[in-house]
């Protein structure tokens, strides 16, 4: 019976290390190795590695969503693999050079999860005139951003009260903040919040960018016209004072003459 037993033990154990073994065949550079997944900052080297674990010479294969990377088009001229090493790399990423890629070897699979880490623009500085409608847009690239927005010690990811939110042109989700019938309180920093599988599963800080928006007072695109008109009605009275004064003193001249030429006739008399 024992003996039964320690054979069943050792089968057992052997089947499992059979299948541990095949499980680490390949194993990739994960930053996160439950999620399969790896990041990537754009315009950034991406690195991918995969090693493997069982002696032999095992010829390593690439693929990315499920297409041999010789044959994808995007890829073409862009990327170098070092065989010695067991490395993928492409040395200047874009946005597009995420996906699933696999590496191949024995006809085993090691599928890894690429994602472009999100990045975040806002105007720096924001104008609007009280009473009116403010529109911020949150220009973001990378995997699946999810974007949400952050006015003082307000968190906005969805619309509610004064605050909408809608997708912009390329339809990423919270991408514009509006804020109806804006007062001179609501003046301050509106920041913009970007994030993804990065952030929540391989521990990157939220991409975020600030825009200070100033708020106008109803009459403040008047005083400049106000001031033009001033400066026209000062100018009409300078002008108004000068030609009264002047006719007054041609009046006074012209009344002086006559008595003058009397003078010198009775003298010449």
């Amino acid at each position: 019976m024992e003996a039964k037993f320690l054979a069943s033990v050792i089968s057992f154990l052997s089947i499992f290390l059979a299948i541990y073994a095949d499980t680490d065949f390949l194993v990739p550079n994960y930053d996160n190795a439950e999620h399969q997944l790896k990041v990537y900052e754009i315009r950034s080297p991406l690195v991918l590695s995969c090693n493997i674990t069982k002696a032999g010479d095992y010829v390593l294969k690439w693929e990315k969503n499920g297409t041999d990377v010789a044959k994808v088009k995007e890829l073409a001229g862009r990327y170098r693999i070092i065989a010695a090493e067991r490395k993928f790399i492409i040395d200047r990423t874009d946005v597009a050079d995420d996906g699933l890629y696999s590496c191949v070897a024995d006809d085993q699979k090691k599928e890894i999860n690429v994602v472009a880490r999100v990045v975040v623009r806002v105007p720096s500085n924001t104008g609007v005139v009280e009473g009116e409608k403010l529109s911020i847009v949150c220009t973001s690239v990378g995997t699946d951003p999810q974007l949400s927005w952050m006015i003082g010690n307000l968190t906005i990811s969805n619309s509610t009260g004064r605050y909408y939110l809608k997708p912009d042109d390329n339809q990423v989700k919270n991408a514009i903040l509006s804020v109806e019938n804006i007062s001179l309180d609501d003046r301050g920093e509106y920041k913009c919040i970007g994030h993804n599988d990065a952030n929540e599963y391989a521990g990157y800080a939220d991409a975020s960018d600030a825009s200070f928006v100033r708020v106008k007072g109803k009459l403040a695109a008047l005083w400049p016209f106000l001031g033009i008109c001033a400066e026209v009605l000062i100018l009409c009275a300078i002008i108004l004072i000068y030609e009264k004064r002047r006719n007054k003193s041609e009046l006074e001249e012209s009344d002086t003459d006559p008595q003058d030429q009397k003078k010198k006739r009775r003298n010449y008399d």
